[in-house]
């Protein structure tokens, strides 16, 4: 009886293992048409673009400042919101600009941290709902929406532009001048969004590494190329205003769709519809980065690198809060659009909408088929030289086209994770790159039990009653928990020390180009530079950089030489990476450390890990006489 159970199950499986594969094949095919066309594009377009000249930071600069309206949809967010705006805030390389925080009556802690900001910046404004929440994100859009309309008439100006964003997002500097320069001419601009960098064996957040920084650098730039979808990812996306007025809803009047639970998605494919022009903008600039040499890691050396305008933010490290995460996109981007958006009738349109919609049966097939794979190496091992159970050998010798689709099928897997190591090379480095692939399992089961988590919320949802013409379920905003990344991570993305000496007329512009030339020749950082040749005052410059980095700036007579309760060991070690002890309180567990450098985040990083699990604060120290 058993062994007739197991032969059943062996033809189940062998079904199973060519269905699979033909699943495997045909999503493999769309995905490969996608890596040939970017790659064909790309060696076309790198002979081609030589002969154009490239965009500067003076064509950002000679180009008048629009208006900027920043909308930030806020529930639960009082532990991130106040720091992801104050840092932004110092950070942005622009004027004209808002940001309009959207908030409920109901959570009194996150406006009063709002409110709290709002008191100093005035870049920030403080928007309270009229109902309480949690509405649906797009509600609390459309609550600032109109606040921003109702604002425009106070202060007599007129918002040109509109941008997404998240509490918890990094926002690059010259993102809206970006914006600035391009809009109206396009409708809708999307740049790339890609996870700040973590501890390695953080599989769960490198995940999100793993999908953004390929499709982000790739995928994005074929859907624009063929005319197709540019999805909106939420942040980092920018809008003309006449682009939202055309799309606004007469009954909620606003333009986000309130039944989705993906209004970035819904409003990025209503303007694709509706024939209005979205690029996805991919720009770099140099800039030097500490690199740490040795073969002990002990050295840190300034590299120059090229560094990505995109929006960067910490994503769910934990592996529940990922799955909640991924199941709202499945929902609002796959079950949600289908029944709203069906099938557009422009091909280019069907085309992307089919790409992303394969994630309900292909989430599937990439976790189940471990089951499947896993089955037969069990199932070899258990029959091997036992002629009494069929073999899978003797299967794919009777059927040799099986075994010609698993072979296809699995070079294309392996295709794939070539292209994702690229990805990840080209936006990280080496090692997040090789880590690709085992996360890639990982990654698998993960998207598995998101799209069973979709599947049951979508599903079990309660049919909203019919007051508009919807008809898509609507399933409760299953938000996020939210971190913001602590000050040091943030580091490269701070404003350049060269556009604030400028801005505030330290040094001229002219002074600026030769510094940067003799900083290019001598590899030195600008302040040195800049110091040299007396372009400003030292002193005066290190309470810039304090300013600029947020640290208080502290006198060498600061300086700890002999601190009790503390070893001469960790004095020395700190002294070999020129900082200093300034303070330790041993009954806080505090400790003050005196920097010379704030630019260094590799270094401070090494800091923090050495005196864990004390709570470490950095100054600037001034060790001139």
């Amino acid at each position: 009886m058993e062994d007739t159970y197991l032969i059943i199950l062996f033809l189940v499986m062998w079904y199973f293992l060519i269905f699979f594969a033909c699943l495997f094949l045909v999503s493999g095919t769309d995905d490969l048409f996608f890596d040939i066309y970017y790659w064909s594009r790309y060696f076309i377009r790198k002979w081609k673009t030589r002969k154009y000249k490239p965009l500067t930071y003076e064509d950002l600069v000679n180009q008048p400042e629009k208006y900027v309206a920043v909308l930030v949809a806020c529930w639960h967010e009082a532990n991130v919101i106040a720091t992801m705006l104050m840092n932004n805030c110092y950070a942005i390389d622009y004027t004209n600009y808002y940001l309009f925080v959207g908030t409920y009556p109901n959570d009194p802690d996150t406006v009063a941290e709002v409110q709290r900001v709002q008191s100093y910046i005035k870049n920030v404004q403080c928007v309270i709902g009229p109902d309480p929440g949690p509405t649906t994100k797009a509600a609390n859009l459309n609550g600032i929406y109109n606040h921003v309309k109702e604002f425009e008439k106070t202060l007599g100006i007129q918002f040109d532009i509109f941008v997404f964003h998240d509490s918890e997002d990094v926002i690059h500097p010259l993102s809206f001048k970006l914006y600035n320069y391009l809009i109206p001419r396009k409708d809708m601009i999307q740049i790339p969004m890609f996870p700040l960098e973590v501890n390695y064996w953080n599989f769960t957040h490198w995940v999100y590494a793993d999908e953004f920084a390929e499709i982000h650098t790739k995928d994005l730039i074929v859907r624009e190329a063929i005319h197709g979808h540019v999805p909106s990812a939420g942040v980092g996306t920018a809008f003309s205003r006449q682009a939202l007025e055309i799309i606004e809803d007469p009954l909620t009047k606003g333009p986000f769709s309130i039944d989705s639970l993906t209004e970035d998605y819904r409003t990025s494919l209503t303007l694709r519809i509706k024939g209005l022009k979205q690029i996805f903008l991919v720009q770099s600039i140099e800039r030097l980065k500490w690199e740490q040499k040795g073969f002990f890691k002990k050295r840190y050396v300034l590299k120059r690198k090229k560094e990505y305008i995109a929006t960067r933010a910490l994503f769910p490290t934990e592996y529940k809060k990922a799955v909640r995460q991924k199941a709202r996109w499945i929902i609002g981007i796959v079950f949600q659009e289908w029944v709203h958006t069906k099938w557009p009738k422009f091909w280019r349109v069907r085309f992307t909408l089919a790409h992303d919609r394969k994630a309900f049966i292909t989430h599937f097939i990439n976790g189940l088929g471990y089951v499947v794979f896993l089955f037969w190496i069990v199932y070899s091992l258990l029959t091997f030289n036992n002629p009494a159970y069929p073999s899978l050998q003797e299967q794919l010798n009777l059927y040799p086209w099986v075994w010609v689709l698993v072979i296809i099928s699995t070079l294309l897997m392996l295709e794939r994770m070539l292209q994702r190591f690229i990805g990840l090379y080209r936006v990280y480095s080496l090692i997040p790159a090789w880590l690709s692939i085992p996360r890639a399992f990982y990654g698998n089961i993960l998207n598995l039990h998101a799209i069973l988590r979709a599947y049951k919320q979508y599903f079990l949802a309660v049919e909203p009653k019919k007051t508009s013409k919807s008809t898509a379920r609507q399933p409760a905003w299953d938000k996020t928990d939210h971190v913001f990344p602590g000050s040091h991570i943030l580091t490269p993305y701070r404003r350049r020390l060269g556009d604030i000496l400028v801005e505030e007329n330290i040094i001229s512009p002219e002074q600026l180009k030769v510094a940067i030339l003799e900083q290019q020749k001598t590899g030195e950082r600008l302040g040195k530079v800049l110091a040299r040749l007396n372009f400003v005052d030292e002193k005066r410059l290190l309470k810039i950089i304090a300013n600029q980095y947020n640290l208080e700036l502290v006198a060498k007579e600061n300086i700890i030489v002999a601190p009790k309760n503390v070893s001469s060991k960790l004095i020395k070690w700190l002294e070999g990476k020129n900082s200093y002890l300034v303070d330790y309180n041993e009954k806080d567990e505090q400790v003050i450390i005196g920097i010379t450098d704030p630019t260094n985040e590799l270094l401070i990083e090494s800091i923090i890990e050495r005196l864990h699990p004390l709570k470490t604060q950095f100054v600037l120290i001034d060790l001139s006489e």
